[in-house]
């Protein structure tokens, strides 16, 4: 039974831990790359003291020892996470993530991988046994992380988020311990540990003051989802009230001003929605839209008020919420829950549009931008049609070389394509490719392509996945403008770093 708990405390502590980085540094690659690297490294030290204390001292006293102060480390997860991230998180990005999940991961870890050895040392009276015993509870070990993997991957994250399912599986892993330690009347541990739960439960649900409204949060599939309303600037006589933003993982992913008077050139959405609703003015009402990605449903809203037909896919069923709840999207427009590149090889319509908008947080999936996809849009698409992808704005240097190697990608699947900035500064910007079988809609404000240098791009394929690594600085410098927004504004400051 311990070592079953333990297995699966192991896998809670990495899903918790991963989704407590996630507001500060997104979901990445390197930010999972490190969470593996933290969590194999802490049990691996676990394994090997373990190992050492197992042949020196065969009491089983050691053994619930180190359970009840694993389980001390994982009740305080959601704590001593928070003040490491506000004392780490805004220096360098790598180093700050390296930093802050050694301190979140590796306590916990490291004390948990020292279990199995010791239950092992315990039951084993013989050498000969030790090869059985071994595999036993490791795989006994193994079963309860694979249980607590799908629980809390599908269930418990997404319905209670990471604080109290922390402290609750902290309890779990120290109950046994505490109650044969009782029995050895060892009160001060045992009441030490209790009372540190209930200031744990006392302490979860904190007061916090900031004249930024949270609408919603939630942690699940694409990581933290927050919709917030920010007091709108009354600067020349603008309206007094509230613009309401989506933020995935801290990344601003929807901006809408009900109140804004679009007349006086007062923005309601962000500037790429206004060219893509300016694109699809070519087209006839009626025409068919499919939208892979749906955020707070801007793009959505506006082609459906224009009378197209638009279908959405989206991964995450909460997205879905927070659009009809929260942005009032109508119900006329058709969202499918799913994966883009599944639905794309699923689906037996055609389109006259199709519009990538498909960010998590700062990140970009490789699956779905590879020649081989595109060609499965390019096959969905009208004689006319038209496919439109919403980038970062940034096409040169290194940090623009994921959108020089997505151009030269789309090329290469044989459409001519177009791009357009939406802003002069590319870290307000958002670039925008139009690529068609027949000729893209003329616009003054299309990038030269002569003038973009893709010789160092590269064409992505299934085969090779390599945006993520490709895009990397430009995630590391759109997640830093976003540690560097909510560590020195106060009232970003004072919302809730995750639930």
């Amino acid at each position: 039974m311990l070592s079953f708990i333990e297995g699966g405390t192991v896998m809670a502590t990495e899903l918790l831990g991963a989704k407590m980085l996630a507001p500060f540094f997104g979901s990445s690659l390197y930010v999972w790359a490190t969470v593996l690297a933290i969590t194999l490294g802490g049990l691996a030290a676990g394994y090997f003291v373990g190992g050492i204390l197992s042949f020196r001292n065969k009491s089983a006293f050691t053994l619930f020892n180190v359970l009840l102060l694993a389980a001390v480390f994982t009740v305080l997860m959601p704590f001593t996470s928070k003040i490491v991230l506000w004392a780490i998180g805004m220096h360098s990005l790598i180093p700050s993530v390296i930093l802050c999940s050694g301190f979140i991961l590796f306590p916990p870890v490291f004390m948990m991988g020292m279990v199995s050895p010791l239950i092992i040392g315990a039951i084993t009276t013989e050498i000969k046994e030790s090869g059985r015993a071994a595999g036993a509870i490791y795989a006994i070990s193994t079963v309860g992380g694979i249980i607590a993997t799908f629980l809390f991957g599908f269930y418990i994250i997404p319905t209670f988020g990471l604080t109290i399912p922390s402290i609750i599986t902290g309890i779990v892993l120290g109950f046994i311990p505490c109650l044969i330690l009782l029995k050895k009347k060892q009160l001060m541990k045992t009441a030490g540990f209790f009372l540190l739960c209930a200031w744990a439960f006392n302490a979860s649900a904190p007061v916090y003051s900031s004249v930024i409204k949270v609408v919603y949060n939630s942690e699940g599939l694409l990581g933290q989802l927050m919709v917030l309303d920010f007091p709108r600037d009354e600067k020349d006589g603008a309206k007094s009230g509230y613009s309401r933003w989506l933020f995935v993982n801290r990344i601003s992913q929807t901006m809408w001003d009900s109140l804004a008077d679009e007349s006086k050139k007062e923005e309601k959405y962000f500037p790429y929605v206004y060219r893509i609703s300016e694109y699809a003015d070519s087209y006839p009402a009626g025409s068919k839209v499919l939208l892979l990605g749906l955020g707070g449903g801007s793009i959505a809203k506006t082609l459906n008020d224009k009378g197209f037909s638009v279908d959405v896919c989206e991964l995450d069923k909460r997205i879905e919420y927070v659009a009809r709840h929260c942005f009032y999207l109508s119900d006329k427009v058709n969202i499918k829950v799913d994966d883009a590149r599944h639905y794309i090889r699923t689906c037996q319509k055609k389109y006259d549009m199709i519009v990538l908008d498909m960010f998590k947080g700062e990140d970009i999936p490789n699956h779905v931008f590879t020649q081989e996809s595109i060609a499965e849009m390019s096959n969905m698409l009208t004689p006319k049609g038209t496919i439109i992808v919403n980038g970062l704005g940034y096409i040169d240097g290194k940090v623009g070389k994921a959108m020089r190697s997505i151009y030269k990608t789309i090329i290469a699947s044989g459409l001519n394509v177009k791009v357009l900035s939406t802003d002069k500064n590319p870290d307000l910007s958002n670039l925008l490719f139009f690529a068609s079988k027949d000729s893209v809609k003329p616009n003054k404000d299309y990038i030269v392509q002569s003038k973009v240098d893709l010789n160092d791009a590269v064409v992505l394929t299934d085969e090779i996945p390599v945006l993520d690594k490709l895009n990397a600085e430009a995630s590391k410098r759109w997640r830093s403008m976003a540690i560097w927004g909510f560590n020195y504004d106060i009232n970003q400051r004072s919302l809730p770093v995750f639930k």
